[in-house]
């Protein structure tokens, strides 16, 4: 499977490509610099511009699906973050690419039986606006046409540092997943394990859905 992993340079897109790359597919790493990924052993470096669609369009031509893992900290209000979903549904099915998984932040999940998790007393307020931003990526991508089928997947509230371990639950909607401690977490191992198992499977298409352990 030839994946497009945009933001394979960061921390969890990165771990999400080296599952990918560990169980035989091809990743290709989008970015605006062409060296940021030279880390992740085996990627192929692919140049691209998140602000023209037709630089989008050729860098992910051949795919058979585009993941993006967006933490742009350029503007206050992490404009970045939804503007890539609006910016991916014209050039992916151009390109002949049907499928994007997108993945979310976990401050847009419920915690049951209160709100999400941004809007909960105590939420950090450095990360609330990046948090928020994440939040309106699916609603774009829910408006998407039939030529899209997407996934939108947070990780919960904590992600550790850590290789996969396989002790780790899947549920589909916004509600975390908590632990007998009401504690949600995952390490990054295991959430790109349950991303790469759904780019495989694709048990939740055209929806949302999250994982902890």
């Amino acid at each position: 499977m030839d994946i497009a992993i945009i933001g394979a340079s960061g921390r969890l897109g990165g771990a999400i490509a080296r599952e990918a790359l560990a169980r035989g597919h091809e990743v290709m790493a989008i970015g605006r610099d062409p060296a940021a990924p030279a880390a992740i052993r085996g990627a192929r470096a692919v140049p691209a511009c998140l602000d023209d669609r037709d630089s989008i369009a050729d860098a992910v031509a051949g795919s058979y699906v585009i993941v993006p893992s967006v933490t742009d900290r350029t503007t206050a209000d992490r404009s970045r973050i939804p503007a890539t979903a609006a910016l991916l549904l014209e050039p992916a099915p151009r390109a002949g690419v049907r499928r994007i998984a997108f993945v979310g932040g976990g401050g847009s999940l419920h915690v049951a039986p209160g709100p999400r998790a941004v809007d909960a007393p105590g939420f950090p307020k450095r990360y609330r606006a990046e948090a928020l931003a994440q939040a309106e990526a699916p609603r774009i991508l829910e408006g998407a046409g039939d030529d899209v089928e997407w996934t939108f997947t947070p990780p919960p509230q904590y992600l550790l540092p850590g290789e996969k371990t396989g002790r780790h639950v899947v549920r589909a909607g916004d509600e975390a997943v908590v632990n007998a401690d009401g504690d949600s977490a995952v390490t990054e191992g295991d959430f790109a394990a349950v991303l790469v198992d759904e780019l495989e499977q694709n048990r939740f298409p055209r929806r949302r859905f999250t994982a902890g352990s």
